[in-house]
């Protein structure tokens, strides 16, 4: 499963961000060091938000582990959204000089986040477990299921 990273130190974002990414199909992944990012495995990362007024963690070594030229060709690129509070403050300042696909002022809107993420994804191709043909059929065993159960309770009705 594909997965975004999300780090920041507001667990009301991470929550939101979260739930969002778990229902489009994608595997929230939260980090709050250099150390945790450097277990991921950069090809299963599609998409990383970090909030640049962080302490946890660097903006520079986020970008540069998931963007470095030597690590990509052009489209390779992750795209990476910082999160920030305070635009005009020296961190805002000093992240905008790196690469970024964009700013994104909290408090965030779920709205906001869908419509990046449908921009640098395309969620259109996500496949979602109701409309498998496997989730299909286990619906409609079901309901077969139900109505032999029923149409026995009726034949019953008929006898007496």
């Amino acid at each position: 499963m594909k997965k975004i990273l999300i780090v920041d130190r507001d667990s009301s974002t991470l929550n939101d961000i979260s739930r969002l990414v778990a229902a489009l199909n994608y595997e929230p992944v939260v980090a709050f060091s250099t150390a945790s990012i450097a277990n991921l495995v950069r090809d299963e990362i599609v998409c990383v938000f970090i909030d640049i007024e962080t302490k946890m963690i660097k903006v520079e070594d986020v970008v540069r582990y998931f963007n470095a030229p030597q690590k990509l060709g052009p489209k390779e690129i992750i795209p990476i959204y910082f999160l920030c509070s305070n635009p005009d403050s020296y961190f805002v300042q000093h992240a905008k000089q790196l690469p970024h696909a964009d700013l994104i002022t909290k408090p965030v809107t779920l709205e906001a986040i869908f419509d990046l993420l449908n921009e640098s994804l395309n969620l259109d191709d996500i496949e979602y477990d109701q409309f498998s043909n496997q989730y299909k059929l286990s619906q409609l065993k079901k309901y077969a299921q139900t109505m032999g159960s029923w149409l026995e309770k009726f034949g019953s009705l008929l006898e007496k």
